[in-house]
């Protein structure tokens, strides 16, 4: 009995360890952390080229004549036969250069100030011809209308949102100028005395500009922007005067309005 007894107290022992050993709970194993998301600050200056399309807005050219006699140009634009509206629409490419600073307001909020110039191939030229009998016109003549914009160059704060670490959207606006040209010409190798009236000017406008884009940090250093500007530079004239005895005179005058599509590369200086 004895021996029986001590038996079971042994096969007890083994089996009671192997029974708590089931029983304890599974080691725990935490799960990894999430990929890091890089965090780059957008304070610092940068520089940058863009490249884009600009295209006027609205820009009809409306001319004002005088006269002091009955058969000068203030007679023929009453008559129709100078159109008092013409319209002188000019596009085509933009490029050059950007430099900048930003500031980053905390996790979300990057404010900026952002200056470019660019040059553009954007010109129009518009003729009219008036033959005899067409609206009481005696002779044949030509009068020709040019309208263009050579340089743009912005001065612009931007206040912009990140919608990511790296993604940027944001507002802009402030000062614009730019190179303008308007021309007139007045043609009537049969008018007494012929004429040969020409005047074509440059001017260097100022005005505003407004618009909004898109910017994003695909490296610490690079970022791709596309932009949308709306330049307005105000209005500019130039005048045309024929002598055949009585003295007349054609005043042209057009507003500079401008639409602008780009894209930009930057680089961020550390």
């Amino acid at each position: 009995m004895k021996t029986f007894l001590l038996a079971s107290l042994a096969l007890g022992s083994l089996i009671m360890p192997a029974v708590a050993a089931d029983m304890a709970p599974a080691p725990y194993y935490p799960a990894p952390p999430p990929p890091l998301i890089p965090v780059w600050s957008w304070t610092g200056f940068y520089i940058g080229a863009n490249l884009g399309w600009a295209g006027s807005s609205n820009n009809n050219l409306t001319n004002t004549g005088t006269d002091t006699g009955t058969g000068g140009l203030g007679s023929a634009l009453a008559a129709g036969l100078i159109p008092g509206t013409v319209g002188v629409s000019h596009n085509g490419f933009i490029g050059g250069g950007q430099i900048g600073y930003n500031w980053q307001l905390g996790p979300f909020w990057v404010a900026g100030v952002e200056t470019d110039f660019d040059g553009l191939g954007g010109n129009s030229s518009t003729s009219v011809f008036a033959f005899p009998g067409v609206a009481g016109g005696a002779v044949p003549f030509t009068t020709t209308f040019t309208s263009g914009l050579d340089t743009l160059g912005t001065v612009r704060a931007r206040l912009g949102w990140l919608w990511t670490p790296a993604l940027l959207a944001y507002a802009t606006g402030g000062f614009a100028y730019g190179e303008t040209k308007i021309g007139s010409s007045f043609t009537c190798p049969t008018c007494a005395p012929p004429a040969a009236a020409v005047i074509s000017s440059s001017y260097t406008a100022t005005g505003w500009t407004v618009g909004a884009g898109l910017e994003w940090r695909f490296a610490p250093a690079w970022s791709v922007k596309a932009e949308y500007l709306y330049v307005d530079l105000g209005s500019r004239s130039d005048t045309i005067t024929y002598n055949y005895g009585p003295t007349s005179t054609l005043t042209s005058t057009v507003n500079e309005r401008d639409n602008i599509v780009r894209a930009g590369l930057n680089y961020k200086f550390w």
